[in-house]
Order: structure tokens, then sequence, then C-alpha cells
């Protein structure tokens, strides 16, 4: 459907409510009805969200851009390097980024007191890493070769403190405030 010169795809589904879906890097809209839903109510629903959709859209958008322009850049453990159009297999960026991560995850493990039983690095679409609470293994997000220290060791932290609390409550966010004070602005710069 077109509004307002938006393409928007409708997917009709088995769901008890209507979904909006922005997705990267081109802020392509999607939107999942209830099988039933009437065309009438499916145009009401999009135009009354509107100024939602297209806030959205560009924040999608803009968000893409500010990753393609980190993404010219790569950070080794000793320095920031300029790609320049050189093409990094992920086997040697994932190794540079493993040298890196050596080097910052004992001193993050040091800083809270809790250590993890593994980690590994992978591409990953919507997260920078993840963790296994009861295994203590964490997953670090290859992209993250394109980022500072500051960057590494908050994800390291974030993700070490999940070995102790697997949730992102109250408690969760006053250890990290502990242990890194600046964590939000760390975060942002992921953003």
């Amino acid at each position: 459907m077109n509004f307002d010169g938006l393409e928007i795809e409708i997917q009709k589904k088995r769901i008890k409510n209507y979904h909006i879906y922005v997705k990267a890097p081109d802020g392509a809209v999607l939107v999942t009805v209830p099988l039933m839903a009437s065309e009438s109510s499916i145009r009401s629903f999009i135009c009354e969200r509107m100024d939602w959709i297209r806030k959205s859209r560009d924040d999608v958008r803009n968000r893409a851009d500010k990753r393609s322009e980190i993404r010219k850049y790569l950070y080794t453990a000793d320095s920031r390097i300029e790609v320049s159009g050189k093409d990094y297999s992920d086997k040697e960026l994932s190794a540079l980024l493993r040298e890196r991560i050596g080097l910052r995850l004992p001193v993050m493990e040091s800083l809270c007191g809790i250590s993890c039983k593994s980690i590994s690095i992978r591409r990953m679409k919507t997260r920078w890493g993840s963790c296994t609470p009861k295994t203590g293994a964490i997953r670090i997000n290859l992209d993250l070769i394109h980022y500072p220290d500051s960057c590494l060791d908050y994800i390291l932290l974030h993700e070490l403190l999940h070995i102790r609390v697997p949730n992102h409550g109250p408690k969760f966010r006053a250890l990290l405030t502990k242990y890194m004070p600046d964590w939000k602005e760390r975060r942002k710069m992921l953003r």
C-alpha cells in the first residue's frame, strides 16, 4: 500500500494485534495485521502512526549512515586503521578482535570479579553481545572491531555482569554504574 508517497508492505497473519516494523538499513516499513483486518482499519492504523513511522525511518537511515562511516576504520590492539577500500575477511577481523579481547577481558574480569568460561566472536545483526549465564559463555559481535576499546570494555562488562544478573533490572544497572559510571555514554556510541 502507498501512504503519502511511502510504500508500506502489509502482511496478514494469524495474530491479534497490529505491528509496525521499520527495517535497516533502508527504512523499509512492514505492517503485520490480523487475517480479518479490513483495508479501512489498516489504513486508519497506519495514518494514526504516520509521524512515528517517518521518525523511525529517519532514525534507522541515520544509524545506517553512521555505521557506514564507522566501518571506514577498524581498531587493533594498538592502533586505529583506516580501511580505505581494503577488504578484510571475517577470519582476519576475528583474529584482530580476539587479540583485543585477550587484552581487555582480563581487565574487565578483574574489575567486577566475574570470569567467563568461554568467549566467541560472531556476526550478529541485532546485538553487540550475548551471554549464557548458566554456562558462563559470552559471544561478542564481530562488528565491535570498528569501535574503540571504551565500547568493547562496555560490552565485555555488560556480558560479564549477566553471568551474575541475567536481566537488565535495577540490580544489573546498579552494578554497571558501580563498575563503569559512564556506561550510558559508551552505549550511545554504539547506537
